[in-house]
Parts: C-alpha cells; sequence; structure tokens
C-alpha cells in the first residue's frame, strides 16, 4: 500500500483525502492541444463583433479575421 492511496477494496477512513495522481505537462498539453471540430451553422465570433459595433477592422487586423 502506498502512502498517497489505499489498497482497492479497502475500507477508508472517514475524514480522511487521498489525494489525486497528478497529470503531467504531456498529458494536459495533449488534452489542450486536440482540434476541435465546428458546430454546425456556428458562426464566426469576429464577424459577429464586427456587426455588432464592437470591433472596428483596425482590431479585426489585429485578431488576423478577414475584411469582407
Amino acid at each position: 500500500m502506498s502512502p498517497r492511496r489505499a489498497a482497492a477494496g479497502a475500507p477508508t477512513i472517514p475524514g480522511t483525502a487521498v489525494t489525486l495522481p497528478r497529470r503531467t505537462a504531456d498529458e494536459i498539453l495533449a488534452a489542450t492541444a486536440r482540434p476541435v471540430p465546428p458546430v454546425p451553422g456556428q458562426g464566426d465570433l469576429v464577424d459577429h463583433w464586427r456587426e455588432c459595433g464592437a470591433l472596428d477592422d483596425d482590431q479585426v487586423d489585429a485578431l488576423g479575421g478577414e475584411q469582407p
């Protein structure tokens, strides 16, 4: 039995906390780097913000958006 976890099926002591295993940096980077597919019919936020007047053309350029 390791000091961090009890053996499988071992009774637990009420009021104690067992630390969860820490994820490595590679596991965290792999989870954050996976591609997220676009939702069908989802619009571009930069275009929406430009249409609403929240962004001007200079701000859109700074974000890398396309000019109409």
